[in-house]
């Protein structure tokens, strides 16, 4: 395995784009695992996860792959292969 540099945002915007997840899909599945209303502000932290402003908890990262098809283990640079 690699050492652990960080949440990788472009990577989930890769990952996002070839299979066809958008930002919408990320902010329902949160909403369920969560049980989050899902106002204005959290909306506004999801993005800035995505645009890597700021990283993820652990357990948002398995909702994020869940939602978009990969592995936890790309989305934290630890491994080059998406699955």
């Amino acid at each position: 395995m690699s050492e652990f540099k960080g949440f990788r945002a472009d990577r989930l915007r890769e990952v996002m784009k070839e299979n066809g997840a958008t930002f919408e899909d990320i902010c329902e599945e949160m909403k369920k695992d969560f049980y989050l209303l899902w106002v204005e502000s959290e909306k506004n932290y999801l993005r800035k996860i995505v645009n890597g402003e700021i990283p993820p908890r652990i357990i948002e990262v398995f909702t994020i792959c869940k939602v978009v098809g990969c592995s936890a283990d790309y989305l934290l640079g630890l491994k080059d292969e998406m699955y």
